[in-house]
C-alpha cells in the first residue's frame, strides 16, 4: 500500500486543499469534496485536473425544512447541491392539492420518495422555567414528520443547525450532523461522505 498526496483546486470555488489517500495503486480518478462549498468533485492525478461532479438522479427523498421565507435562499442552494449527488428533493409546499390535508401530504411523501432528509434551522427559541432562553427548536410538525419516516422505518439523514433541538428520534439516528452559519456556513463533511456512500456514487 502507498499514500498518495495530491494539492488541488475546487473549479467551483477556487479553494485550494490537500488529498491524501492510501491505496495499493493510483486510480485514474478520484472522488471527493470541496470542504468549503461541499460540491462533489473529480480529480485526475495524472492530469492534477479537479471538475465539478454531477451524480445521475438515482434516488427522492422528501425534505423536511424549517426554513422562514428569508432563508429561501439557503434551502434552495441547498436542493441544488443535493441534485449534484444524485438526490431530487421533495418538499410538502410543492404538493399543489388543495382537497388533501397536510398530513396526508407529509405520509405520502414518505411513501413515495426513497428517503427522507431533514433540514433543521433555527426557528423558534424555548425558555426554561425562569424564562431564560436554552436553545433553539424547529416547528412541532417537523417533528412529527421526521417521528412518521421512523415509524414507517424510512431511512433518515439530518442536518441540524447549532443549537437546535433534534428532538429524541434524530438523537438516536447515526446519519444526523451539525452545521453552524456563523462567522460563516459549516457544514459537517461527514454527512456528504455517508450521503456519497448511501448513493452508491463512490462505485461509480
Amino acid at each position: 500500500m502507498s499514500k498518495f498526496t495530491h494539492g488541488i483546486r475546487c473549479p467551483n470555488c477556487s479553494t485550494d486543499s490537500i488529498l491524501e489517500y492510501v491505496t495499493k495503486y493510483q486510480p485514474e480518478t478520484l472522488k471527493t469534496h470541496c470542504g468549503v462549498c461541499y460540491y462533489p468533485l473529480t480529480f485526475k492525478p495524472s492530469t492534477n485536473i479537479s471538475e465539478i461532479r454531477i451524480e445521475q438522479l438515482r434516488k427522492s427523498a422528501l425534505l423536511i425544512h424549517s426554513s422562514k421565507e428569508e432563508e429561501k435562499d439557503l434551502l434552495n442552494w441547498f436542493r441544488i447541491l443535493l441534485q449534484l449527488y444524485g438526490v431530487s428533493t421533495l418538499i410538502i409546499e410543492e404538493d399543489s392539492r388543495s382537497n388533501v390535508d397536510w398530513l396526508q401530504k407529509s405520509l405520502d411523501g414518505i411513501d413515495h420518495t426513497n428517503f427522507v432528509l431533514a433540514f433543521l434551522t433555527k426557528r423558534y427559541q424555548f425558555l426554561d422555567d425562569n424564562g431564560q432562553a436554552r436553545g433553539w427548536k424547529a416547528p412541532d410538525k417537523c417533528y412529527d414528520e421526521i417521528a412518521m419516516a421512523f415509524a414507517r422505518k424510512r431511512d433518515l439523514f439530518a442536518l441540524v443547525e447549532k443549537s437546535v433541538d433534534p428532538g429524541r428520534v434524530l438523537e438516536q439516528r447515526a446519519w444526523c450532523y451539525e452545521f453552524n452559519r456563523e462567522p460563516s456556513l459549516q457544514i459537517d463533511i461527514k454527512f456528504f461522505q455517508q450521503l456519497d456512500s448511501y448513493m452508491g456514487n463512490l462505485l461509480r
